[in-house]
């Protein structure tokens, strides 16, 4: 029978702190599986509870028994940092990094201690994170500890405090579902923030005195997974973690950018002059090697994330004699191409320009078939054609690319082809029709429909207002003559704009217009007609 602590603690000290950790540990360990399940965020590899399992681990291996709180604190987190693996376990262990730095030096800590420190612990975290997202293990640190009460800081015990925190805590992960889109869509909250609400629910447990864990899988507070949604295929291929031993213990001021022009998920934590990166690529030896100039890697780690269960289909085709790959700006535009008949559908990062060697990685699972493919603009298509004419990849048709526009008629022309030779025929033939673009994009000031838009290569004069940009798509000849008109709505474009995209078109020509949420961050609406 456990041993139940006193009702109300005042003070935390390092051997209390141990074994509220050890019991954090294993309230994570029983609930691995299903982290690994729920796991969708940055990517769907199933492994998120398996990482943190094994960072905290590590962590728990290296405290001793000391009984200052700082002490065992500090040899927690920083055999996390070290050992630390995947995206959520580094962010993890910098959050602990951030605890422990805030109580240097301190034998006990307070409620109101823990208050300051976990303040600074949730901006440390944040800061490792070159992009931080909202909606994961980030934000039920920052949103858990500003929503503690006052009356649980000042003159309270630990005791209660904690029991506000991880109430806190349950409440912004149960929210996470409606922070981000991608977890809406499958109807489950993040992985990571689920996670860190387990280690602090069973921290608070060693000190409530209450025996057992929360079970995810038999809780009926926790969303219930949605079936049959696909996430998008992760653009960088590589999932890569390594450990630089610094020749200069100061962090270089290049690190973020060096990074941020190699991938992303990039989160980065510094300790005792190591430095550890973890980052989403397609040139992981490049990267490394790049950072050899900073210091010797004592150690590393690369997982190929496109022979993941979550990225099976790149391994089936959805036709018989050949595969076709889009390369396109958004992920609504990738998943309706998917829809389309694409075998993958990327969404390129938005002003990420990828060379010739990441192309060639990109497309490596479709080279031993025939292969059409979709470049997003003209600096790629020179890029894939290189590739094409230097390897002599004679089953490899590289498509002329003028837009979102283009793409969408071609793969419509060939949905229901079902040889290379007759897609390849098509495709050429539709080089010859006239498809027109508009890319618009707000302009200062949205009240005055004041827009900048381009069509074709040419540019629309700036400060046109909206009807005037698609006056002169309808100009080009009677818009009666198209068959259709594809709306494409961006990131930042909004109901009101659409609207009146819908409600012109329907002034000036019998058209039909089809309206689909792309994602694209360049512009707020793309038009084509064709």
């Amino acid at each position: 029978m456990s041993q139940a602590e006193p009702k109300s603690v005042n003070a935390l000290d390092g051997l209390l702190l141990k074994r509220m950790l050890i019991n954090g540990f294993n309230s994570l360990c029983n609930n691995v599986n299903y982290l690994n399940e729920m796991n969708i965020f940055p990517v769907s590899d199933s492994d998120t509870g398996t990482n943190m399992k094994n960072t905290v681990e590590k962590g728990v291996l290296a405290m001793g028994d000391g009984a200052a709180f700082h002490t065992t604190l500090s040899l927690f987190a920083n055999a996390m940092l070290t050992g630390s693996r995947g995206n959520s376990g580094l962010i993890l262990s910098q959050y602990f990094r951030g605890i422990s730095e805030h109580c240097k030096g301190k034998d006990v800590v307070t409620a109101k201690d823990l208050y300051s420190a976990l303040q600074h612990a949730y901006q440390h975290a944040y800061n490792s994170v070159l992009h931080p997202v909202e909606g994961t293990m980030l934000s039920v640190m920052r949103e858990s500890i500003q929503k503690v009460p006052p009356e649980c800081i000042d003159s309270c015990s630990v005791t209660d405090f904690f029991a506000s925190l991880v109430e806190q805590m349950l409440i912004s992960t149960q929210q996470t579902v409606t922070q981000m889109p991608l977890l809406g869509e499958n109807n489950v909250v993040d992985s990571g923030a689920l996670g860190l609400y387990l280690i602090f629910d069973g921290m608070n447990r060693t000190l409530q005195g209450i025996a057992g864990y929360f079970d995810c899988e038999q809780s009926d507070i926790l969303p219930k997974r949605a079936v049959g949604v696909e996430k998008n295929v992760s653009f960088f291929r590589y999932c890569t973690e390594f450990v630089v031993s610094l020749r200069d213990s100061k962090v270089p001021e290049s690190v973020n950018r060096d990074l941020a022009a190699r991938g992303d998920s990039i989160v980065v934590g510094q300790e005792n002059g190591l430095l550890k990166v973890h980052i989403h690529t397609n040139q992981p030896k490049k990267v490394m090697d790049e950072f050899g100039w900073h210091g010797a890697i004592s150690s590393r780690k690369i997982d190929d994330l496109f022979v993941t269960k979550e990225f099976a289909r790149l391994h089936e085709r959805k036709q018989d004699e050949f595969a076709i790959v889009v390369f396109t700006e958004g992920d609504g535009n990738a998943s309706l191409f998917e829809r389309m008949g694409a075998d993958v559908a990327f969404s390129v990062p938005y002003g990420y320009v990828p060379d010739e060697d990441e192309l060639k990685a990109l497309l490596d699972p479709f080279l031993l078939d025939f292969l059409l493919v979709f470049p997003l603009d003209k600096v790629m298509q020179d890029r894939l054609n290189r590739i094409r004419w230097f390897a002599d990849l004679k089953n490899v048709y590289v498509a002329e690319t003028v837009g979102l526009a283009r793409t969408f008629y071609s793969l419509s022309a060939v949905n229901f082809m079902d040889s290379y030779s007759d897609v390849v025929r098509v495709i050429e033939a539709m080089k010859r029709r006239d498809i027109y673009q508009s890319f618009i994009s707000r302009s200062k000031v949205y009240g005055s429909a004041e827009f900048d838009g381009r069509i074709g290569t040419e540019t629309v004069v700036s400060g046109r207002n909206l009807n005037g940009v698609l006056d002169v798509i309808a100009a080009r000849k009677q818009l009666s003559a198209y068959s259709s008109v594809v709306v494409f709505r961006g990131l930042h474009g909004d109901s009101e704009g659409l609207e009146m995209i819908q409600k012109h078109l329907e002034g000036i020509g019998n058209v039909e217009c089809s309206v689909f949420d792309g994602g694209q961050q360049a512009s707020d609406y793309v038009l084509g007609a064709y």
